[in-house]
């Protein structure tokens, strides 16, 4: 085990495990170690908030001459070759409206449908005013820039790279409960699990560097505009971030279908770190190792039940449920 730090920020010293300890960990009784009385916990959120990094979540926009109406005619040859290969582009009415809604600083280049203009002026307008371009074109352009067999709906975005945020500042921030997300390579499966961690009040998520789908233009479609409310950092090497997360006070639950415990037998009083794993083998043996629980979900690894981001939403709410409850039970007895 190695040394911790001694004044970890946001709770008192993780002590360590003793000898023979389980790899999943068992419930300390509260003499174990001295902290301070957890942080409050808050329910669901009543409404999203505002996107942190709106102004562009990636890299800056570069300076543009003017800020002139749709132009007409189609994008460049440099920017139809880099569009071709699909990498940076969100298309679709849908998709483009919450991009657009939710960050439209994340916008690039905004190709319409010369005469869908009017449709579409509430985004064009967004786009404008938030330093990106709006590029008229035919739609023969657009079936080049999405695929010939992609319905784009007469609107394609060329967004920024993503910019994530420093795994430092995610962990000083303290969120609670924080989701780290580690093997889940289907970028679709990423996006379903951002949009649950949002709609269950999470602020922040940690998904590791390697072997784990990035913030790429499918993974924002599939999350519905949830990644952009969202905190979102890197990790490099899992084992090392748990250990980071406990020295900050955290408390890590790996979420898996052999799990020692269900979900609804865990504390939800301490500070939490909801660990879930790949679509297929779930979470790794060094990460069971390095957590304090290991939590299931009755049926879940069975046939025909959850898969990953149906199993971490159903954990993520009923944390924000209890959680909930006991904000109610407090309140009542006082």
């Amino acid at each position: 085990m190695k040394h911790r730090r001694s004044n970890p920020p946001g709770g008192g010293p993780r002590r360590a495990r003793p000898t023979g300890e389980s790899a999943a960990g068992v419930p300390r009784a509260p003499h174990d170690r001295k902290r301070g009385a957890p942080p409050p916990q808050a329910a669901a959120r009543p409404g999203r908030r505002q996107h942190p990094h709106a102004r562009a979540p990636g890299a800056s926009l570069p300076e543009r001459e003017g800020r002139a109406g749709p132009a007409s005619g189609a994008p460049a040859p440099e920017a139809s070759r880099r569009d071709a290969s699909g990498r940076d582009l969100v298309f679709g009415a849908e998709p483009v409206h919450e991009l657009v809604a939710a960050a439209p600083g994340a916008v690039r280049t905004l190709y319409v449908r010369g005469d869908l203009a009017a449709r579409f002026a509430e985004d064009l307008e967004r786009v404008r005013a938030a330093g990106g371009q709006v590029v008229a074109v035919e739609a023969a352009a657009l079936a080049r820039m999405a695929g010939a067999e992609a319905r784009h709906q007469g609107v394609v975005a060329l967004v920024c790279e993503y910019s994530y945020a420093a795994f430092e500042d995610v962990v000083g921030a303290a969120p609670d409960p924080l989701l780290l997300i580690d093997g889940v390579t289907d970028p679709r499966n990423l996006g379903a699990l951002l949009r649950s961690a949002e709609g269950a009040g999470v602020a922040s998520v940690v998904l590791a560097r390697d072997r784990t789908a990035a913030i790429t233009p499918a993974a924002i479609k599939s999350s519905a505009g949830a990644w952009a409310h969202l905190k979102i950092a890197r990790c490099g090497n899992v084992a090392r971030a748990l250990e980071d997360l406990k020295q900050a006070g955290y408390w890590i639950a790996a979420l898996a279908p052999q799990g020692d415990r269900e979900i609804y037998e865990l504390d939800t009083t301490r500070r939490l770190a909801l660990v879930v794993g790949s679509e297929g083998r779930g979470v790794r043996e060094i990460v069971r190792k390095n957590s304090d629980f290991v939590v299931r979900i009755p049926m879940y690894g069975k046939i025909g039940s959850l898969n990953v981001s149906v199993a971490a939403a159903v954990a993520l709410f009923e944390i924000a449920r209890r959680r909930a409850a006991a904000q109610t039970a407090a309140g009542a007895s006082e």
